[in-house]
């Protein structure tokens, strides 16, 4: 199959995991922090790898991105798992898409209910139409049409939320598959909103950016939030009291982050 899988991995061990779950003979890149241990077992099993920097998720991906040599590519990361069929329905999607995008499916602690509050929030996250990491898949020719860039350098956090804006920018159709997707290991409640506070930070970064840039000058500063204030009606609706509660806490560290770092600049 010519298709390559970046994954990104930190020295994250549950990369295995998610090797051991690509079930289609493709190309597949490790984008990893240096670490001798993993390196030493990513090459006894002939896995290619790459070393890029920690701490900055674009930089990550477009290093990882760069090494791929097939025109069509999957980019996901270490704690997520390939649902069977998976990548031949995001492999088959782009012969007619430039862009895809699978569902993620929260796995949850069952002694934790925090991580089963969480998994409800993320998932009614990924039932918008956004195009969010991980576990989407592009032909690289895209970066023609979304500012000459994949993911922006200067983002070391929420990079799919600047790659979704540009790509709003643009008319290029996106297929979104909701019946086969990835397996997203369960995820604490203080991680997550650690994570809340990151992101916040990482779309500030974005918002002042890509406002310096002409075509994207017009961005408002929370174009990149992708549950807005007036979606938490829905959210209570569709998930109940309890996380939409929760998704308010999470919006308080995003916004704790993104205004420490609109103070800070980029």
């Amino acid at each position: 199959m010519d298709l390559s899988i970046v994954i990104r991995c930190g020295d994250d061990r549950r990369v295995f995991d998610c090797i051991n779950s690509i079930d289609e003979h493709v190309g597949i890149i490790v984008a990893l922090s240096e670490n001798a241990m993993l390196q030493k077992e990513l090459e006894e099993k002939k896995i290619k790898y790459c070393i890029t920097p920690r701490h900055n998720l674009s930089q990550t991906s477009n290093i990882g991105i760069d090494k791929a040599i097939y025109e069509k590519v999957i980019l996901t990361d270490s704690d997520t798992q390939f649902e069977p069929g998976c990548i031949r329905e995001l492999y088959h999607a782009l012969d007619q898409y430039p862009i895809a995008r699978a569902r993620i499916n929260f796995e949850t602690d069952s002694d934790k209910y925090s991580s089963r509050l969480v998994s409800e929030a993320r998932d009614y996250v990924n039932s918008l139409p956004v195009v969010y990491t991980p576990g989407i898949a592009f032909r690289k020719s895209i970066v023609k049409h979304i500012g000459g860039f994949m993911f922006n350098d200067l983002v070391p956090y929420a990079v799919d939320a600047d790659l979704n804006y540009r790509l709003g920018k643009t008319d290029l159709p996106v297929k979104f598959i909701d019946n086969l997707g990835l397996k997203h290991n369960a995820e604490s409640m203080r991680h997550d909103l650690k994570a809340a506070f990151r992101i916040g930070r990482g779309c500030a970064i974005s918002y002042l950016s890509l406002r310096r840039l002409k075509q994207y000058s017009s961005i408002r500063w929370y174009d990149l939030k992708g549950v807005k204030l007036q979606s938490l009606g829905d959210v209570l609706m569709k998930k109940g009291l309890i996380v939409a509660l929760y998704q308010v806490i999470w919006d308080a560290f995003y916004w704790t982050g993104y205004a420490g770092q609109r103070l800070r600049g980029v």
